[in-house]
């Protein structure tokens, strides 16, 4: 597993992480964000087409991202950019919670 922090002026940023899951190259967008002064002006949409080249380069066979169920404005951003719904369910238990 291998990681790559990919950003856009330091407005915009994300996390991509490259496995393969036994069948398939896959990586995995996480952790994408806009500095909210910024959102609503295309600098998502370049970070994720970054994102996609950076796939591309690396020939990976699939491109995923977990989103919010609530975060529509997220949902818009990755169906504009060619993302497509799907069935899977994520689940996930916290073993350590940083105390702040």
């Amino acid at each position: 597993m291998r990681q790559v922090k990919l950003s856009i002026k330091n407005i915009s940023s994300c996390i991509c992480t490259f496995y393969n899951n036994g069948k398939a190259s896959v990586m995995l967008i996480d952790n994408v964000q806009t500095k909210k002064e910024f959102r609503g002006k295309g600098y998502g949409t370049k970070l994720i087409n970054k994102a996609m080249n950076l796939a591309k380069k690396n020939k990976v066979d699939s491109v995923e991202l977990v989103v919010n169920k609530n975060d529509e404005i997220a949902k818009r951003l990755y169906e504009k950019t060619g993302f497509k719904k799907t069935n899977k369910d994520y689940y996930r238990i916290i073993l350590n919670k940083w105390s702040r």
